[in-house]
């Protein structure tokens, strides 16, 4: 269980960093083309890499969660 726990641990912070580079990139080219300014761009740039990470993080949670379960039964 344990190296399970170290694998998804590495998956999960592969994917945060994926996740938030696309959505950084997302935001950045959207803000831009909108007019925005390189202040307004940064914080939407930190709000989708917050966003990316948690919502990874609660997916990574429930895998694990559903692991553990079907494993102990």
């Amino acid at each position: 269980m344990t190296l399970l726990k170290i694998l998804l641990s590495a998956l999960e912070r592969a994917l945060t960093w994926y996740a938030s580079s696309r959505a950084q990139q997302f935001v950045e080219d959207h803000f831009r083309e909108k007019g925005y300014d390189e202040d307004s761009i940064d914080i939407a740039r930190q709000a989708a890499t917050l966003l990316a990470g948690a919502l990874v993080t609660a997916l990574m949670e429930q895998i694990l969660q559903i692991i553990t379960t079907h494993l102990t039964h």
